[in-house]
C-alpha cells in the first residue's frame, strides 16, 4: 500500500503555430495558455470559456438603423437592448442619465464637454466626450463652482444640508473642502 491514491501526471500541450510548449499565464481576463516562445510566437488559448451574451426576450420594437427586431440581452456588463442583426448592425439602446442641464467644459483639454458615463460595475462617472483623445474623468457629478484655495473651476458636492452645501475641489492635488451657504 505504498502507492499514493492520487498521482500527478504532467500533460504538456504544444503550440500549433511553432511547436513550443504552452504555459499557464495570468492575464486581465483570467488564466490562459500562452506559448513559451513569446514574443516570437503570440499563440494564446483561453482556459475559461468566453462569456457570451444571452438573449432573454425578443422585443416588438425595430432597430432605427437597419429595421430588424430589437432583443433584450444579458451581457458582461448587465442587461441591455441591442439589434438582432448583430454583428452587421451595432445599435444599442443606451440609458440616459439625467443631469442638471448645464454642460461643463473639460478642464483638461478645453475642447470637450463633461458627460455622464456608465462604468463596468454599473456606477456612473463623468468624463470628457472626446475620449480616447482626452481621458479626464470625475467620480461624481461636477459643479461649476471654483475652488477658493487653488481656483480650479470644478468641484463635487459632498453634503447637501438645509442651510449649508459642502463641496470638495475636483483637483486631485488640492481636495480642499469648502462650504457655500444657500
Amino acid at each position: 500500500m505504498n502507492t499514493p491514491l492520487f498521482q500527478h501526471r504532467k500533460r504538456q500541450e504544444h503550440c500549433p503555430q511553432c511547436g513550443s510548449t504552452l504555459q499557464i499565464r495570468q492575464g486581465k481576463s483570467g488564466l490562459f495558455l500562452g506559448c513559451s516562445a513569446y514574443p516570437a510566437c503570440d499563440y494564446l488559448k483561453p482556459l475559461q470559456p468566453q462569456q457570451e451574451t444571452k438573449i432573454i426576450k425578443e422585443l416588438e420594437q425595430t432597430c432605427p438603423q437597419c429595421g430588424h427586431n430589437l432583443l433584450l440581452k444579458q451581457g458582461n456588463f448587465g442587461m441591455f437592448i441591442g439589434c438582432s442583426n448583430y454583428p452587421a448592425c451595432h445599435f444599442i439602446v443606451h440609458e440616459e442619465v439625467e443631469t442638471a442641464g448645464e454642460s461643463l467644459p473639460c478642464p483638461e483639454c478645453g475642447q470637450g464637454e463633461l458627460v455622464a458615463r456608465r462604468g463596468r460595475q454599473g456606477k456612473y462617472f463623468y468624463g470628457c466626450n472626446r475620449y480616447p483623445q482626452c481621458k479626464f474623468t470625475l467620480p461624481q457629478e461636477p459643479h461649476a463652482i471654483p475652488c477658493p484655495q487653488c481656483g480650479y473651476p470644478l468641484s463635487h458636492l459632498k453634503n447637501n444640508a438645509k442651510n449649508d452645501r459642502t463641496f470638495i475641489c475636483a483637483n486631485k492635488s488640492c481636495r480642499h473642502i469648502f462650504e457655500i451657504e444657500s
